[in-house]
Protein backbone atom coordinates (compact mmCIF):
# COMPACT_ATOMS: atom_id res chain seq x y z
CA UNK A 1 0.00 0.00 0.00
CA UNK A 2 1.17 3.40 -1.11
CA UNK A 3 1.33 6.89 0.76
CA UNK A 4 -1.11 8.01 -2.03
CA UNK A 5 -3.89 6.62 0.36
CA UNK A 6 -3.59 9.38 2.91
CA UNK A 7 -3.59 12.38 0.31
CA UNK A 8 -6.68 10.75 -1.15
CA UNK A 9 -8.22 10.39 2.14
CA UNK A 10 -7.29 14.13 2.43
CA UNK A 11 -8.68 15.30 -0.59
CA UNK A 12 -11.67 13.61 0.94
CA UNK A 13 -12.24 15.69 3.84
CA UNK A 14 -11.43 19.03 2.30
CA UNK A 15 -14.11 17.78 -0.66
CA UNK A 16 -16.42 16.87 2.06
CA UNK A 17 -15.41 20.29 4.55
CA UNK A 18 -15.77 22.48 1.28
CA UNK A 19 -19.07 20.77 0.69
CA UNK A 20 -20.48 20.96 4.67
CA UNK A 21 -19.51 24.54 4.44
CA UNK A 22 -21.05 25.91 2.23
CA UNK A 23 -24.75 23.41 1.99
CA UNK A 24 -25.27 21.45 4.79
CA UNK A 25 -24.68 24.12 7.18
CA UNK A 26 -26.17 27.19 5.81
CA UNK A 27 -28.70 27.44 8.06
CA UNK A 28 -26.11 27.59 10.87
CA UNK A 29 -23.31 29.44 9.38
CA UNK A 30 -25.48 32.69 7.61
CA UNK A 31 -28.74 32.99 9.18
CA UNK A 32 -29.33 35.83 11.52
CA UNK A 33 -31.38 33.53 13.94
CA UNK A 34 -28.39 31.29 15.28
CA UNK A 35 -26.64 32.85 18.19
CA UNK A 36 -22.84 33.69 17.83
CA UNK A 37 -21.90 30.74 20.24
CA UNK A 38 -23.11 28.39 17.89
CA UNK A 39 -22.03 30.08 14.66
CA UNK A 40 -18.62 29.88 16.60
CA UNK A 41 -18.19 26.33 17.30
CA UNK A 42 -19.55 25.34 13.53
CA UNK A 43 -16.74 27.42 12.40
CA UNK A 44 -14.52 25.85 14.96
CA UNK A 45 -15.20 22.56 13.80
CA UNK A 46 -14.88 22.77 10.15
CA UNK A 47 -11.48 24.79 10.29
CA UNK A 48 -10.24 21.76 12.78
CA UNK A 49 -11.54 18.89 10.08
CA UNK A 50 -9.70 21.34 7.30
CA UNK A 51 -6.36 20.75 9.29
CA UNK A 52 -6.68 17.18 9.63
CA UNK A 53 -7.33 17.09 6.10
CA UNK A 54 -4.29 19.35 5.78
CA UNK A 55 -2.63 16.90 7.93
CA UNK A 56 -3.81 13.96 5.95
CA UNK A 57 -2.21 15.52 2.20
CA UNK A 58 1.16 15.99 4.52
CA UNK A 59 1.19 12.32 5.82
CA UNK A 60 1.28 13.50 8.83
CA UNK A 61 1.21 11.11 12.05
CA UNK A 62 -0.97 13.43 14.45
CA UNK A 63 -3.24 13.94 11.32
CA UNK A 64 -4.11 9.80 10.71
CA UNK A 65 -4.68 9.05 14.41
CA UNK A 66 -7.48 11.96 14.41
CA UNK A 67 -8.98 10.61 11.15
CA UNK A 68 -8.71 6.76 11.95
CA UNK A 69 -9.23 6.14 15.43
CA UNK A 70 -12.95 8.40 15.32
CA UNK A 71 -14.11 6.35 12.10
CA UNK A 72 -13.21 3.28 13.90
CA UNK A 73 -14.92 3.22 16.62
CA UNK A 74 -17.97 5.02 15.12
CA UNK A 75 -17.78 1.56 12.44
CA UNK A 76 -17.61 -0.47 16.11
CA UNK A 77 -20.66 0.95 17.45
CA UNK A 78 -22.82 0.48 14.25
CA UNK A 79 -21.08 -3.04 13.34
CA UNK A 80 -22.12 -3.90 16.67
CA UNK A 81 -25.36 -2.54 17.48
CA UNK A 82 -26.88 -3.70 13.97
CA UNK A 83 -26.56 -7.45 15.41
CA UNK A 84 -29.95 -6.86 17.52
CA UNK A 85 -31.38 -3.67 16.37
CA UNK A 86 -32.08 -4.67 12.43
CA UNK A 87 -33.67 -7.27 11.41
CA UNK A 88 -30.93 -10.42 9.58
CA UNK A 89 -30.49 -9.79 5.99
CA UNK A 90 -30.92 -5.97 6.16
CA UNK A 91 -28.08 -6.13 9.57
CA UNK A 92 -25.25 -7.85 7.22
CA UNK A 93 -25.66 -4.41 5.13
CA UNK A 94 -25.13 -2.22 8.17
CA UNK A 95 -22.30 -4.36 9.46
CA UNK A 96 -20.44 -4.22 6.14
CA UNK A 97 -20.42 -0.15 6.71
CA UNK A 98 -19.33 -0.26 9.91
CA UNK A 99 -16.61 -2.58 9.09
CA UNK A 100 -15.92 0.03 5.94
CA UNK A 101 -15.78 2.69 8.45
CA UNK A 102 -13.05 0.63 10.02
CA UNK A 103 -10.42 0.35 7.06
CA UNK A 104 -8.74 3.76 7.61
CA UNK A 105 -7.66 2.27 10.61
CA UNK A 106 -6.25 -0.83 9.01
CA UNK A 107 -4.33 1.76 6.20
CA UNK A 108 -2.89 4.17 9.11
CA UNK A 109 -1.29 0.74 10.52
CA UNK A 110 0.07 -0.07 7.41
CA UNK A 111 1.96 2.93 6.80
CA UNK A 112 2.39 4.19 9.92
CA UNK A 113 6.17 4.01 9.30
CA UNK A 114 6.14 6.59 6.15
CA UNK A 115 4.17 9.11 8.35
CA UNK A 116 5.84 11.77 10.32
CA UNK A 117 5.01 13.22 13.40
CA UNK A 118 6.37 16.86 11.66
CA UNK A 119 8.23 18.23 8.87
CA UNK A 120 9.73 21.66 7.56
CA UNK A 121 6.46 23.13 9.09
CA UNK A 122 4.26 22.62 11.97
CA UNK A 123 1.60 20.84 9.87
Amino acid sequence: MRVGAFKAFGVVVWSLDVLVFTTGFSDVLWTTSSSSSQKLKMYVALFAVLIVGLGLVGLRKWAAIYFSAPLFMLGVWIALSAIEQVSFPWNLFWIGEGISLMLPALVTVWLWPQLSWRGKWFF
